[in-house]
């Protein structure tokens, strides 16, 4: 059973690892921005079906929405199912109590968050 674990514990981290490296494209194109990890991913519910929800709040993402996509999806290498936010956006979301903002801040994996949009967890200081 220790061996499943592992084993299932070593893929999650796989996944997060290619959702790190399509955040480092993001940064490279977006500049400053905040990147999340969230879904089954997150919670370690994946299957070999499941995508890796990624979060990314920005200011530097296009308004208009197929564009924003257009650039989000441009940067994307398999399997990474992303969804952008300008930081007023995600602020409305989560004040809203909407999912996907609401699974960030909860669950959400922190890949990057130069914009502080989860503040630190004080009993990791």
């Amino acid at each position: 059973m220790r061996r499943v674990i592992e084993a299932r514990r070593e893929e999650q981290q796989e996944m997060v690892a290619h959702a790190r490296r399509y955040g480092e494209r993001l940064r490279a194109r977006f500049g400053p921005l905040s990147v999340f990890v969230i879904g089954s991913v997150a919670r370690g519910d994946f299957n070999q079906w499941s995508d890796v929800d990624v979060i990314v709040v920005a200011d530097g993402l296009p308004m208009h929405p197929l564009e924003r996509n257009l650039m989000l999806y441009e940067l994307v290498e398999g399997g990474i199912e992303p969804k952008g936010y300008t930081v007023a956006e995600f602020g409305r979301l989560l004040a809203q109590g909407r999912q996907p903002a609401l699974e960030t801040m909860e669950i959400g994996i922190v890949l990057r968050d130069e914009l502080g949009i989860r503040p630190v967890d004080r009993a990791q200081t």
